[in-house]
């Protein structure tokens, strides 16, 4: 394995692996690579191995994709060149690493634009998703499925969080720009702390509170360290497999039909496997004592008013594209 400018890349292996289609039958054969960061455990890993398995099936045994689990090939912040560079033939994509290139891919981020778990797949469906996938293939990617992950919450230990200006004076762990001006437009102050720094940070006071899912929450024992939640469901985070562009192209009808059905397939499972998590940890985070609060719908308009400008300032910065996407999640809602 050779390792280039910091990406971890298989050279020759690579290249083979692109091009190894055997004749016969109504496909080509071919096996893939499939690159995932998430450990082999985690319900968005079990859904890749379910695509994996879907391929196999539909394809009657043609067409193989085998899942690196826990960064074995490229880890999240790689993942983004090594699709665009052909070092991986298909991979598992956090959307908001392609915001440098295209600065829409941002609107998932976006405060109280989706209300509930079922609001991504409206919104992709009413056309956001091909008008991402064709921004993507400009930059020699192609969307395979849709990967949802759930909806991120507010938790801190020192009040209730019922209006926006319950934020004023709280620091806030945030884990991207989109959360951090989020938390200012509350009257918050955001520190970017890494997920693996979490615990700690609330454990020492170092900030007030954290913006999490609460699937991560448990998994991160965060309950244990703050008193409230707020059950905003403010934002969500969204992944995406993707294939190198060439690759897919070199691809038969009934290839990419494969893939396409068993990611179909995958993303309605790992919907599924969200939902069922998101239930469990909420379970989990009430047991230990944490007071939850869930918006009415006159409290969460004002929370909408608040971050107005947050919303204003993306669909600036993103031109007509982000207009868009920023209209048709609204109007899904």
């Amino acid at each position: 394995m050779v390792k280039i400018g910091g990406r971890r890349a298989w050279g020759v292996v690579a290249a083979i692996s692109m091009c190894v289609f055997f004749a016969g039958g109504a496909f080509a054969a071919t096996e893939f690579r499939l690159s995932n960061q998430f450990p082999a455990s985690h319900h968005v890993s079990k859904g890749l191995v379910f695509f994996a398995e879907k391929v196999t099936e539909l394809s009657k045994g043609e067409m193989k994709a085998n899942v690196f689990d826990s960064a074995q090939l490229f880890k999240d912040t790689e993942v983004v060149e090594a699709v665009q560079e052909g070092l991986v033939e298909v991979a598992l994509v956090p959307v908001n690493k392609w915001s440098g290139m295209i600065p829409a891919a941002d609107v998932f981020e976006m405060p109280f634009v989706f209300s509930d778990l079922s609001s991504p797949k409206k919104f992709l469906d009413a056309g956001a998703g091909t008008l991402l996938d064709e921004e993507f293939q400009k930059m020699g990617a192609k969307v395979v499925f849709w990967v949802d992950y759930g909806l991120v919450q507010f938790f801190n230990s020192k009040r209730t969080l019922r209006v926006p200006d319950d934020f004023k004076g709280l620091k806030i762990r945030t884990f991207s720009s989109g959360t951090a001006d989020t938390v200012t437009a509350l009257g918050g102050t955001p520190v970017v702390i890494s997920s693996s720094e979490m615990y700690m940070a609330l454990q020492r006071g170092t900030v007030d509170g954290a913006t999490t899912g609460m699937p991560a929450a448990v998994s991160r024992k965060i309950f244990e360290v703050q008193k409230y939640m707020t059950m905003a469901n403010y934002t969500t985070a969204q992944f995406v497999v993707q294939a190198n562009l060439k690759w897919w192209s070199a691809l038969s009808d009934e290839q990419r039909d494969v893939l396409l059905k068993a990611g179909d397939e995958a993303a309605a499972w790992i919907r599924d496997a969200i939902a069922d998590s998101e239930l469990e940890a909420e379970k989990t985070i009430r047991d230990a004592g944490v007071e939850v609060t869930t918006f009415t719908p006159e409290e969460r308009e004002l929370f909408v008013k608040a971050t107005e400008s947050v919303r204003t300032d993306f669909a600036n910065k993103t031109g007509d594209l982000g207009r868009k996407l920023i209209e048709m999640a609204l109007a899904v809602e």
